[in-house]
C-alpha cells in the first residue's frame, strides 16, 4: 500500500513543480509583457511577502515558486477547459 501512496505522492510533485512551475516561467513573463517574473525554483520562500511576491531592484513583480506553481496549474486547467470546450 505504502508503495502506492509513494508513487501517487511523487505524481502529484511532480505536477504540481515541474509542470505548473515551468508554465508559469515561460507565460507570466510574456503575459505580462515583462512585469512579473518567476524566482529561481531554489530561492528561499522567506523572502517572499505573505502573498508569495517581492520586488526585485528594477520594481518588476517576482513570484516565488510556490505560487508561480499555483499560477502555472490554473493556466493549464484553464487552457484545457477551453480546449475541451471548442473541441467537445
Amino acid at each position: 500500500m505504502w508503495i502506492v501512496q509513494s508513487f501517487v505522492e511523487v505524481l502529484f510533485y511532480f505536477i504540481v513543480d515541474v509542470i505548473g512551475y515551468t508554465v508559469a516561467r515561460l507565460i507570466l513573463p510574456v503575459v505580462s509583457f515583462g512585469r512579473i517574473r518567476v524566482a529561481a525554483y531554489n530561492c528561499d520562500e522567506g523572502e517572499f511577502g505573505w502573498l508569495g511576491g517581492r520586488r526585485d531592484g528594477f520594481g518588476l513583480l517576482e513570484l516565488g515558486a510556490g505560487v508561480a506553481s499555483g499560477i502555472g496549474l490554473v493556466i493549464c486547467a484553464l487552457y484545457l477547459a477551453a480546449v475541451l470546450w471548442f473541441v467537445g
